[in-house]
């Protein structure tokens, strides 16, 4: 059994880094992982117990450390269904309805990165693993990217800040932002795929100090404001018609996704 002082000092380790992860951004528990919107990475955490049957505690944390990792995938697996794509749509939606996209996530998601191992004495073992939203895990859940084309004159602003505090907006991969009238006037089809895949539709921050030090907008960013989510418990945001037609002539911009969303 695993001595007591040890496991209250791993559980306070955790705590400790879970508070300095979420004062660094916006960040997402789902289940036993987390999604930080901010970073674009999901993060879990996987236990292994050895054997009682093993020759010795060599061999014992072997088979923990096996033990750790297939724990681990089941738990950021876990984490990356629980994530929003756009309105209320999540990833285990999507893969429910496609076999061949549930079939690449956990592909992707089964090549995580271990970023810290723990080992204790009684030859138990801890993981923490990660894999990046971008890259060819949003490839594999995003197919839009690109389809429309995004217009506007050239402009000094560098980027746009939608401040969306108060609303309780879900933070997603793929939001859509809209006019009063329902149209859509920003979303992954406006984004050059190569960008998208790179950093993402959109960034999220908890301030408007961090937003516009966001390295996505920093210089000369535009702040407007969402009047209102698209749908309750929604992703999507709506613009009054006034801030609409100053998004919709950033068409460079937005091809770029040099936007970020403020959020609760």
């Amino acid at each position: 059994m695993r001595p007591v002082l040890t496991v209250l000092v791993s559980l306070l380790l955790s705590f400790v880094s879970t508070w300095a992860l979420a004062a660094e951004g916006v960040v997402q528990t789902v289940g036993h992982g987390q999604i930080n919107w901010s970073t674009s990475e999901i993060t879990a955490t996987g236990s292994g117990a050895p054997s009682l049957k093993a020759p010795n505690v060599a061999v014992a944390r072997l088979g923990a450390e096996r033990a750790a990792k297939m724990d681990a995938f089941r738990n950021i697996l876990e984490a990356v269904k629980g994530a929003r794509v756009s309105g209320s749509t999540s990833v285990e939606n999507l893969m429910s309805e496609s076999p061949e996209m549930r079939s690449k996530v956990q592909g992707v998601v089964r090549n995580f990165k271990v970023v810290d191992t723990k080992y204790y004495s009684d030859g138990g073992v801890d993981v923490i693993v990660s894999v990046p939203l971008t890259g060819v895990l949003f490839d594999s859940i995003v197919k839009t990217t690109g389809s429309k084309k995004a217009v506007g004159e050239p402009t000094a602003v560098t980027g746009v800040v939608i401040q969306a505090k108060g609303l309780k907006v879900q933070p997603a991969l793929a939001p859509i932002i809209q006019d009063a009238d329902g149209n859509d006037i920003f979303s992954a089809a406006f984004v050059d795929p190569e960008v998208a895949r790179k950093q993402g539709v959109v960034g999220y921050a908890t301030s408007l100090d961090a937003a516009l030090k966001d390295a996505r907008v920093t210089g000369k960013p535009m702040v407007l404001k969402a009047e209102k989510l698209a749908e309750p418990g929604s992703s999507n945001l709506v613009l009054s018609a006034t801030d609409a037609t100053k998004l919709k002539n950033l068409g460079a911009l937005l091809r770029a996704a040099k936007v970020v969303i403020v959020i609760d």
